[in-house]
Formats: structure tokens, sequence, C-alpha cells
């Protein structure tokens, strides 16, 4: 018999903080990354990619104010027991599966962190690894990863407990569902995506599972081929190629991989779907599904700095981890489309597998018989009435108030399974609320940053109805730009400020000038003027910052940052780009004050190489005195060789 039960889980965990109030007009670089396809790659495999790619994460905010600052913190968890498995899920953090334990062996089946710590690997910034994490509707981890799902405990049929979870995704407008329960020694997973409306959209879908990484990880696959791809800050390059060896390595064990890859694996229709990370005594983590969910891929981080320090940087000492993956499609570079009034539903499960090391580490092809055997031995779990439901009860944990809003603006449930209470509705939806019921928005004094936003041309037409203070303005700026009409958004934040200064309206006037129209110059004057009327918001210094830089106007940079409160100016982001001023002015002596291996940025994101370009970039100058040469006469590599960049400084991951 399965347990099902809720209670606190206390984790040693870092703080998400507060989200951002700038919302996203066309700075996320990740979402617009371009995409090249190689020879190799044929139309059918290809249809997908680089379609449906999103312009903003509009309308959800930037989680980006948490910090490295960690302490023993209850967390909301629901978990299924019985007496083979215990699993502990996280409603409050997107649903995470967080731990799988084989009660029978005693062992850990999947990598589970040792603390909670947000670092900047998603779309909405904040990211945490572990477990497994259920990614919907768009390329990319979910935007719900660090919040909080509905939560609540059905019956089956049978009458064993099944834990559903379940949210509204706010940029594709569907409900998506995660349904769970214990089946013996099997994990199963039920999952669907609602599409309620009478519009076609572009869907998505990846499980992505951690699990750990030994010196004898193997991932085992129902293939030999696999999509390659690789990636920097010039986008993402994919083709087509043979495993297990790949440029002279078996990539089928993960540290043999010298750099962070995605491998996509390319199953036959014909063949079972799964996937499994085995160590070197033949134990290890076996995912197979229904055929929808034909996708499998392995993430790894590579085996070398860059990569190793990413992984400890999002942990304490809880080792090394790589990702087996499952999604509805063969790569995750693309969308494909869901059809209006239309769901979409599978199952997955997850559950130990026990063979002998020498079936596994020998050759390729007996590895994936043997795992191929267990499969079929197993696929009995898929079947059944495992999730019929017998009895609902209410949500003991709530998400967030955004379906409810939904509900009140189509006037019909956006679910066909789950409720949406109204009493889920905080502050976070309250002024679309009075914009809704009374057709204004509430006034608020200009230092006041604003809570949420929304989108869709919907909430364009009630704005335009309403009052044309500088609030409604800005929001009618947002939407605007959310809905492709730039000269319409530069139009009301031209306005918004006009009715009343406010920092707001000038920075996100600032950011389509420097971002779609690439006038820098002028997008950094607005900038300038935002930070006067408001120089203790961290995330405008920082923007700021970014953007006098890149016009190089290091000095005006440097001598703003002595005006600045001291909470900002002991920001890690802001010190960065102080340091990068200083080199750039060559005041290395106090550049180097600055970026050395005590310089923490909290937020530093992946992909992004500032803080060893910055260091190249100081001691380039240095070497070329002392050499007495020209800096562009040095290469890199020759000033690394010379200066090393030091670990806590290296988040190169290619």
């Amino acid at each position: 018999m399965t347990s099902l039960t809720f209670l606190d889980y206390y984790i040693n965990s870092a703080s998400l903080g507060v989200d951002s109030a700038l919302p996203d007009i066309h700075v996320n670089s990740y979402i617009r990354a371009p995409i090249t396809v190689g020879k190799n790659v044929n139309y059918e495999d290809g249809a997908h990619i680089g379609k449906g790619l999103i312009s903003t994460l509009l309308p959800y905010s930037i989680t980006d104010g948490y910090n490295r600052e960690r302490s023993l913190t209850p967390k909301k968890a629901a978990v299924l027991e019985n007496d083979y498995l215990k699993a502990v899920f996280l409603p409050e953090l997107g649903g995470r599966l967080w731990s799988l334990y084989d009660k029978k062996a005693g062992k850990e089946l999947l990598y589970k962190n040792d603390v909670f710590q947000p670092c900047n690997l998603a779309l909405r910034n904040a990211w945490f690894s572990g477990g497994v994490e259920w990614n919907v509707s768009i390329k990319g981890h979910n935007p719900l990863t660090c919040s909080p799902l509905f939560t609540q405990k059905l019956t089956s049929v049978n009458g064993e407990p099944i834990l559903r979870m379940y949210e509204f995704e706010r940029i594709r407008e569907v409900v998506y569902i995660i349904q769970a329960t214990l089946l013996k020694d099997a994990l199963l997973v039920n999952i669907t995506i609602e599409n309620t409306s009478d519009k076609d959209k572009y869907m998505y879908w990846w499980s992505n599972i951690a699990v750990p990484e030994t010196k004898g990880t193997r991932v085992i696959i129902p293939t030999d081929k696999t999509f390659l791809c690789t990636y920097d800050d010039k986008g993402y390059y994919v083709d087509k190629t043979s495993i297990p060896t790949v440029n002279g390595v078996d990539i089928t064990y993960s540290l043999n991989s010298n750099r962070s890859r995605d491998f996509f694996f390319d199953i036959d229709k014909t063949k079972d779907k799964w996937i499994s990370a085995i160590n070197e005594d033949g134990y290890g983590l076996l995912q197979f599904s229904d055929p929808i969910l034909q996708g499998r891929k392995l993430f790894v981080w590579g085996n070398h700095d860059g990569g190793r320090h990413w992984n400890d940087w999002l942990s304490d000492k809880a080792g090394a981890y790589i990702e087996i993956q499952a999604g509805l499609l063969k790569t995750q570079l693309g969308h494909f489309i869901m059809k209006g009034n239309t769901k979409i539903s599978w199952t997955e499960c997850y559950k130990a597998i026990s063979v002998p090391k020498d079936s596994i580490h020998n050759d390729y092809n007996l590895a994936m018989d043997t795992v191929s055997k267990v499969v079929s031995q197993n696929m009995h779990y898929l079947s059944g009435d495992t999730f019929k439901i017998s009895k609902t009860e209410a949500p003991v944990y709530y998400g967030s108030g955004w379906g409810a809003l939904q509900n009140m603006v189509n006037n019909t449930p956006i679910s066909n399974i789950c409720d949406f209470p109204l009493d889920s509705i905080t502050d976070e939806q309250l002024d679309f609320v009075t914009l809704l019921k009374k057709g204004y928005l509430p006034t608020y004094d200009a230092s006041q940053a604003p809570k949420s936003y929304v989108v869709g041309q919907f909430w364009l037409d009630k704005l335009k109805n309403a009052n044309k203070d500088w609030f409604t303005l800005n929001h009618l700026g947002i939407v605007s730009y959310a809905l492709g009409n730039i000269d319409d958004a530069k139009k009301y934040f031209n306005l918004s400020i006009s009715a009343t200064k406010n920092c707001w309206a000038f920075r996100n006037l600032a950011m389509i000038q420097k971002n779609i129209d690439k006038d820098v110059l002028t997008a950094s004057n607005n900038l300038i003027q935002a930070v006067l009327l408001n120089n203790s918001y961290t995330p405008l210094i920082i923007e700021c910052g970014e953007t006098l830089i890149k016009c190089k106007n290091y000095k005006r940079f440097k001598d703003l940052y002595f005006t600045l409160d001291d909470k900002v100016k002991s920001n890690g982001r802001v010190r960065m780009l102080l340091g990068a001023c200083y080199a750039n002015l060559n005041m290395l002596d106090k550049a180097k004050q600055i970026i050395n291996k005590d310089l923490v940025v909290d937020d530093i994101k992946e992909g992004e190489y500032a803080l060893s370009a910055i260091w190249v970039d100081i001691y380039k100058k240095e070497l070329a005195i002392k050499l007495s040469k020209k800096e562009d006469e040095i290469s890199d590599d020759e000033v690394l060789k010379n200066y090393p960049l030091p670990y806590e400084l290296d988040f190169r991951m290619h």
C-alpha cells in the first residue's frame, strides 16, 4: 500500500528574494539565439527546429533577487512512499521530484542536491539543479520551475493515492498537470497538457532527470544515432552523427566529454522509448514511457574546469551529475503545433535497474540489448487503471492566482480537469481584477515598482479605455511591445514620462532604443535619467552600467558607482562592471582588486563569459607592458598561459 503525506521538508536553502520589476524588453538573448543546422539533419528531423520561438518572457517577471547565503529552511513537500520507494516532490518549486530513494537497495536513484541554490540558468534567471524538472511550453527551462503549483490528493479506482500538481502557463495559455503514484517498485508519472482555447499553439515538453555522475556512469539508449548540439555566445549548432564514438571517444561515458554538450538521441519509431544511466556496478536509473514521449537526451557539464565549476556552483558538496532527459520532440530546439481544444497525455516510469556490470561496460550493442530486455519486462507498468480517478480532494497547496484571473477573462474554465479557486488571487493579480471589474488601474506613486504584468490584445483594449496616468501608460507600453507594436510602445513610454517622470518608463524606453533600435547612446542617456530618479534599485543600476560600458562611457559609470547605496555597491555584478571600467581605463591595480577569485557574482549566467573576458583584458594589458608589445599582438591563450584564470572565475562551458 502506498501513502501520500504533505509535510515540511528541510533543505539548506538560499532565498529566491524578490523578482525584478524590469520587464524583458528584448533583453533575454537566449530565446533569440540563432540555430545552425548541419547537413546530416534531414527535412523530417529538422522540421520543428527553430519553430515557435518566443520574443519576450513577458508576462513573466525575472527572478533575479536571490543570493548565495543559505540556511536550513522548510519547503512544502509531498511524499509518496511504499515498501520499495520513497519519492519526495517539492510543489512550491515547480513540483520538482527532489528525491527517489530505493529502499530495498538503500540507494538514491536521482542526483539529490544537498542545497537549494538558485543560479542563472533558466529563462527567468533562477534555476536549481537536482531531481526531475518538468518543462512545459517553451524552449529552455519551465518559467514556473521556481514557482508553486496547485497540489492535491486524488484516489484511484484501485484505492491508491495519487499526487496531482498543476498550473496555468501564461505564455502559451495552457494548463499542465503532473500526476504521480507508486506501483510496487516503480514511480509512475502521468502528464497532461490542456489547450482549451480554439487557437492552435506551439508546444513543448521535456522531463529533465538529474542523476549522479560516477567514474563509470554509462548512459544507454536504444539507438546508435544522435543529434550533437554545441553552443556558444553566437548560438547553437546541431548536426547528426553516430554513437557511441564521437570525435574518437565513447560519449555514452559522460566523463569522456571534455566540454558541455547536448546529445539528442534519434530513436526509431518502432522501438520502446527509454533512457538509462548505469554506474560501474551495473546499478542505476531507468526511465521509459509511452511512445508519445519520443525524444531522449544526455546533457553533460564536461570534464573541464568551467563545467566542473558550474556543477559545484549549483551545489555544496553533492558531487557531480549529468542529466538524462525525455521530451515530445527529438530535440529541444523547437516546438510543435498543438491544436485548439485538445489535450496531450502520456505516462512515464522511473525505477531502479540492476544488471550484470559486464553486460553494460563492454560492447554497446550488448548494453542496449540488456536494458531493452528489462524495459520489455516492465512495459506493463504503463497500462491499466493506475490513473483512473475515483475521488478528488481540495488543494493542499496553492499555485498562483493567474489561472483564476484567466477564468474571469474567459468567463469559462481554462481547464476541464483542474480548479483555479478565486481565493488564489493575490496582490500580483489584484490591479488587473480592478481593471477587469471597474475599468481602471489603481494609481501609484512613481517610486513604487510595478508588481506584475499582463500581455495580449484583451488587456491592451482594456488599458486603452482606462485612466491615463503614468502607471497605466507604462503598462500600455509594455503590452504594446509584447504584441510587437514597437512604435506604439515608445509612444506610451514617452507619454508615461510626460505624465509623471518615472524610472520605469525611462528604462523601458531605453531597452527598445538599445536592443531594437541599436541606439546605445540615447539608451544610456535615458538610463541615466532613470537612475537619477532611483539610484537604489540594483537591476536598474546593472542595466545602466552594461549600457554605459557598451557605448564605452567607462568614466561615467565609475563616477556613478560612488553615488550609490552601499548595498548596491556591494552587489557582485555591479562590482564586476566597475572592474571592467577600471580595466578599460587602464587602472589595472584597481581592476585587479575587484576581478579576482574572491569576487562572487550571484547571477553569473550560463554561457556568460564576462568574468573570464575581463580577466583576459586586464592581464593582456599587463602582459603587453611587460613584453613591450601591442595588445593585439598577444593572444588570449598566451594571456591565460601566463596568468591562469582562477577556478572560482571559470564559467566557460566550451
